[in-house]
């Protein structure tokens, strides 16, 4: 029976010193994959910075307009009668004094069903473009249709004596009138300069705006009703704290902005800011003041928490 004993508590006695030993193996284990978990850290948000500058800044006043085409001639029949001859086509040019169409009256066309023929060219009429250019409209393209005596046939544009015209609110019209130097922005963001031309001298009665007239500095083939915008220097100034556009964040409804400046110790942090004027690429920075030497993250903030460790890259 004592030897019984004896042997149970030799298989407690290793048990434990078992239990012990594996204690020992995990310990020893974490101690080892310590140093991995400090290498898998998540590397450090990656910005470009860049700094303010000072300099001038021009805000425009933008409104939209249309090509239009200032020296139009409408083509009309000078006797009722029939169209026996169609001499061009709608897109085509014409020169004055070509012939556009040939009408026969009905006195003529009767006498050529019955027995008694016209002699010569009686009854027939030819109409000559007045001017010339190219042919923008064209109500009767075919031979065969009956016309009245003023009905419209075609009508001619001068396509190289073109505007851009504006429907503007009569308080603005006074701004933009004299405006020698006005850029027109085209739907593929080309950029033309142009020079105010004339204001039409009338109201429309319902909307309230008025017709001004602009000219390009060079002229260019735009088509007509083209839609384009103007832009017109509204205020400028000088010796403004600039920013690119791209570095000034703000909430979803617009009415918070801030930049984020990086310190010495590669921190970003959000600053508060109040904008003054802007143009396509800059704003001017009002408040706070802002030293040249700042570092502002150009690209990279959008999302950052503030006080947030970067690195900065190139």
């Amino acid at each position: 029976m004592p030897i019984i004993i004896g042997t149970i508590k030799k298989i407690k006695k290793m048990k434990k010193l078992a239990y012990i030993a594996l204690v020992l193996m995990i310990l020893q284990s974490c101690k080892q994959k310590a140093p991995l978990e400090i290498n898998t850290a998540l590397p450090l948000p990656e910005v470009q910075i860049t700094h303010p500058i000072e300099g001038n800044i021009q805000e425009n006043e933008q409104v939209n307009a249309q090509v239009v085409f200032l020296n139009k001639t409408a083509v009309t029949a000078p006797i009722t009668g029939y169209v026996t001859r169609v001499n061009t086509k709608l897109g085509n040019k014409v020169h004055k004094g070509q012939l556009l169409y040939k009408i026969q009256t009905k006195e003529s066309r009767a006498l050529q069903k019955s027995n008694l023929k016209p002699s010569g060219q009686f009854g027939m009429v030819s109409v000559y473009a007045p001017a010339s250019g190219y042919v923008s409209s064209q109500m009767i393209p075919d031979a065969g249709t009956f016309v009245n005596e003023g009905n419209e046939l075609l009508s001619i544009i001068k396509n190289t004596d073109l505007a851009i015209q504006v429907n503007a609110p009569f308080a603005l019209s006074k701004l933009i009138k004299g405006r020698k130097n006005i850029e027109v922005e085209l739907p593929d963001k080309e950029v033309k300069a142009a020079y105010y031309y004339k204001t039409v001298p009338t109201v429309d009665a319902v909307s309230q705006t008025q017709k001004i007239l602009f000219k390009l500095k060079k002229y260019e083939p735009l088509p007509e009703n083209l839609n384009v915008l103007i832009k017109i220097p509204v205020t400028k100034k000088s010796n403004s704290i600039l920013l690119p556009k791209q570095a000034v964040l703000t909430n979803e409804t617009q009415d918070k902005f801030w930049i984020m400046k990086v310190n010495n110790q590669n921190l970003a942090i959000q600053v508060p800011i109040k904008k003054g004027l802007e143009n396509k690429t800059e704003i001017e920075i009002l408040q706070p003041k802002l030293d040249l030497k700042d570092n502002i993250i150009l690209s990279g903030a959008y999302g950052l928490p503030d006080s947030t460790k970067v690195k900065i890259v190139k």
